[in-house]
């Protein structure tokens, strides 16, 4: 309880001091708080990513395992007092490492792109991070992507079609939203083309500004 109480007074101290990267600050101090008072931080709400509960804990177990190696927050959790929106990219690919783009809207119309990577491989263990870095968007940049989410029709893909199957190699394509305190996930399999790999695209070059070589996207 002292810790938590610590860990809120600290989100109060920092808020007074710097708003511009309080949301995600708070956000690691509360999940770096939940793992020493061993609760667990669900990332996703129950009976989304599968209808197979064996298939659902499988992806559950697995994606909540890479976001906490990443340090990121729970959009889902968030989403229940969160004003502003977000939009995150989970990017596991069996044999290169794993990759997480989050845009977190401000209240002035700007964005800041926060990019993570770790040492790891997202078929196997998250490993370490070894890169993070942030990116400000302006008014028009952050317009053009929310314009883009609308234009794929994002918050009306379903999370996990009857088409969509994991491989044996590939990449799982995660894409969490987060406005007016609603949540969606929609989550794909080594995507070639369509409105998930658009979005994702987007996020990881137009975004992120990561240099890609053609054979490393799939």
């Amino acid at each position: 309880m002292l810790l938590a109480r610590h860990t809120l007074e600290s989100c109060s101290y920092l808020m007074a001091r710097d708003r511009y990267f309080v949301r995600s600050v708070c956000a690691m101090l509360l999940l770096s708080t939940a793992f020493c008072l061993g609760q667990a931080v669900a990332y996703f709400p129950e009976r989304v990513l599968g209808d197979e509960p064996r298939e659902e804990k499988f992806k559950v177990e697995w994606y909540s395992k890479f976001l906490t190696a990443l340090h990121e927050p729970s959009l889902w959790q968030g989403s229940r007092t969160q004003r502003t929106p977000t939009y995150r990219f989970l990017w596991l690919r069996s044999f290169h490492h794993p990759v997480c783009v989050r845009l977190d809207v401000q209240t002035d119309g700007t964005a800041v792109v926060t990019t993570t990577i770790t040492s790891g491989q997202g078929g196997y263990e998250p490993g370490k991070i070894i890169e993070t870095r942030t990116r400000k968007l302006n008014r028009e940049q952050t317009r053009g992507f929310l314009d883009l989410v609308e234009e794929v029709k994002f918050w009306s893909l379903p999370t996990n079609p009857a088409t969509n199957v994991i491989g044996l190699d590939g990449a799982q394509w995660v894409l969490e939203g987060v406005r007016d305190n609603q949540y969606h996930v929609v989550d794909r399999w080594s995507p070639e083309k369509g409105e998930v790999h658009t979005l994702g695209i987007t996020m990881l070059i137009d975004l992120a500004e990561l240099k890609l070589h053609y054979q490393d996207v799939y």
